[in-house]
Order: structure tokens, then sequence, then C-alpha cells
């Protein structure tokens, strides 16, 4: 009985001796705090009790001036702005066709030479017989200067004079004649040569070396295609046709070179539509001093509806909508939060014009804008 006692006795006291410990320990720890922000306007040295608020993360973007455009992205090709037949003026045998198809050929480049062996027989022979004409020109004009002296002095009657004088006019248009006769030849040979009257691309060989061709033949040498200017065809819907007129600028991106983009104008309008597609062809006229656009590419073509020069933009994403259906941003100044009204203009997918209330250099929230409120304290980060 005294040994129980005894073990009780050891327990209460082990039990009020660890009771004392614990609320020594608990008075000497200062309680944890919490990782928050003191509210604002307050000093760092104010006192614990003070009132800590959360700062919520945000990403931001500037208010830029840019140039907005308001476009109709649509799909196409790369064409041709000409296509010329280079042909013959004479018949002929073809001599030498000294290009093939896919080449890329200059303004008055030869493209195909004909035979001129015949011709050059003849003049020739034409330049022989003016030398003799006009031998025989010189001849008569001496007999006829000279009939007109003895004429004065009545040597001869009036009758030889004349006659001497048609002799001379005979033979100088006989010398006149051979020289349009050698002109002509001369002509015939250069035009023997066939050049290109474009910047080109050779796009089919209609006939090849021994052929004959003929003036009248409906087909050229040789077919090419103007490639210095090009065609950006674009198909558009029909539903998209009222908003479309020539002169529109237009944006075109080849496939091919998809960093390069061209800009260019609406040329026309096809008047008829696509049967299969319901859509029109739109005609883009492009400047291609590179040479890079060839016929059958294919691109994304950007035609630009609406323009507006220097406008103070902001990010889609920094717009929200408020009850009353005006547009609202948050803009960060300080890490705080400011709610803004704001007038809003011309958009883009990714941008918005904004009339009134924000200024090139604002910050607007971009990201985290759902947790915010008037006068909230931010962690801001600019965004990617």
């Amino acid at each position: 009985m005294r040994r129980k006692l005894w073990f009780l006795s050891l327990f209460l006291v082990l039990v009020v001796g660890g009771v004392g410990l614990y609320f020594h320990l608990s008075k000497d720890s200062p309680p944890p705090q919490a990782a928050r922000s003191p509210a604002p306007g307050a000093s760092p040295g104010a006192p614990a009790q003070a009132v800590m608020v959360d700062r919520v993360p945000v990403k931001t973007a500037p208010v830029v001036k840019l140039d907005l455009e308001v476009t109709l992205p649509v799909f196409g090709a790369i064409n041709y702005l000409e296509k010329v037949d280079v042909g013959a003026e004479m018949a002929g045998v073809l001599k030498e066709v000294p290009v093939q198809t896919g080449d890329l050929v200059q303004p008055g480049q030869v493209v195909a030479v004909l035979d001129t062996d015949l011709l050059q027989a003849e003049l020739q022979a034409k330049t022989a017989l003016l030398a003799q004409a006009q031998a025989q020109l010189h001849l008569a004009a001496w007999h006829y200067q000279a009939q007109k002296k003895v004429y004065k002095v009545g040597g001869i009657s009036l009758k030889d004079m004349e006659e001497a004088e048609a002799a001379y006019l005979a033979r100088q248009a006989e010398s006149a004649r051979y020289k349009a006769e050698i002109a002509q030849v001369k002509t015939q040979i250069r035009k023997a040569a066939l050049t290109s009257p474009i910047v080109g691309v050779v796009a089919q060989k209609n006939f090849n070396k021994g052929e004959r061709i003929s003036s009248q033949t409906e087909k050229g040498v040789v077919t090419l295609m103007q490639v210095d200017e090009v065609y950006a065809e674009a198909e558009v819907n029909e539903r998209d046709l009222p908003r479309l007129r020539p002169g529109l600028e237009a944006v075109v991106f080849p496939d091919a070179y998809p960093a390069a983009p061209v800009r260019g104008r609406i040329e026309r309008l096809e008047p008829v539509l696509k049967q299969d597609t319901r859509s029109v062809i739109a005609k883009v006229r492009l400047p291609n001093p590179q040479l890079l656009l060839r016929p059958g590419m294919f691109a994304r073509i950007e035609i630009v509806l609406d323009k507006i020069a220097d406008a103070v933009a902001v990010p889609i994403a920094a717009l929200r909508q408020a009850p009353d259906k005006s547009w609202q941003v948050f803009v960060v100044d300080d890490e705080v939060a400011f709610l803004r009204k704001v007038s809003v203009g011309l958009t883009t997918p990714t941008m918005a014009e904004i009339k009134d209330g924000l200024a090139p250099g604002d910050a607007v929230v971009v990201e985290g804008a759902e947790r915010l409120r008037d006068l909230a304290r931010v962690m801001s980060q600019p965004a990617q």
C-alpha cells in the first residue's frame, strides 16, 4: 500500500512539472508572422499589430502608339500578271530556240532565231543592184546637166533636153527603190531574232529548232509569263464581298517566304463567283523586283479593311467590361492597381484603340486582373 502511494506521488510531480515547463516556453517565444505587406501608408517601423494586406501577382503591358489595321484574312496563290506569246512577223524556219521552259528572261533577250541565209543572199544581191543603179544615176545626172547647157545655146531641141531629164529622174527613182528594198531586207533580218518584251518566265516552248513557222500562226514560238509584277489571287467568301473594293491595301505572306511580306493593292474583283465555293477572286497587284514570287506559290493574304495611324493602343487582354457595358482597365502605378474607365475605338484580334483614358507608357494589367479591385496592392512584372 505504501509503495502504491509513492508511485502516485511521483506521477503527480512529473505532470505538474511538465505543465509548468510548457507555459514557461510559450511565454518566451514570439508568435509566427504572416508573409504579408503593410497596408498602404504604413511605415516600416509600425507596431506589430498594424493591419497587413496581401499583394496580388499580376503581369502588365505598356500602352503604345502604333498603326492599327483591321484585316480580312484569306488564302490564295501567286499568279502571273500577263501572258505573252512571242511570235514572228514573217514565215521562216527556226534556226535556234535558246531558252528552256522555266528560264527567266529579260526585256530584249533573244528567245528564238529564224534562219536568215536567204535574206542575207537577197541583201547582197540588192546591194549590188543599188551600186549599179547609183553608177547609172551618176551618168544620167552628168548627161542631163550637159544637155541643159547645150539647150541654152540652141544646140538641141526642148524634147532632147526633156528626155535627158526623164532619164535622170528614172535612174534616181531606181536608186531610191533599191535603197528601200535593202532597208526592208535588213528589217527582216533584224526581226528574225525574236526577243522578249517583258521580264518573264518561259511557260511553254511551242516550236523547236528546224520547224517552219508562219506569221499567221495562232500561237507564238514561246509563251512567257510576266513576273516582275505578279498577282496574288485571294479567294474571298461572298458574304465578305460588300466590304471589298478595288484600291484596298493588302499584305501578302507567301508560304515560301513567310518572314518577307509584300504589300500591294486590290486591282480588280472578278465579276463572276466560283460555283463550287461561292467565292470571288480578288486580284492583288504586287511588285516583285527580286523575282522571289513565282506563279503557283501559295500565300496567306490579309486585306486591310480599315486603318488608323499612330493609335494609342493596349492588348485586348487588358480590357474588362463593366456591368453598364463600358470598358475598364487596371493601371498599375507604384505597385497599386487603379481601375480606370476608357473609351475604346478600333479593335483587332490582338489590340484595341484607346480614344480616351490612357496615355502611352501607362502600364495596364493583362494577366491577373480577375483577382483585383480598385486600389489593390500588386506585385507586377512585364508580360512576355
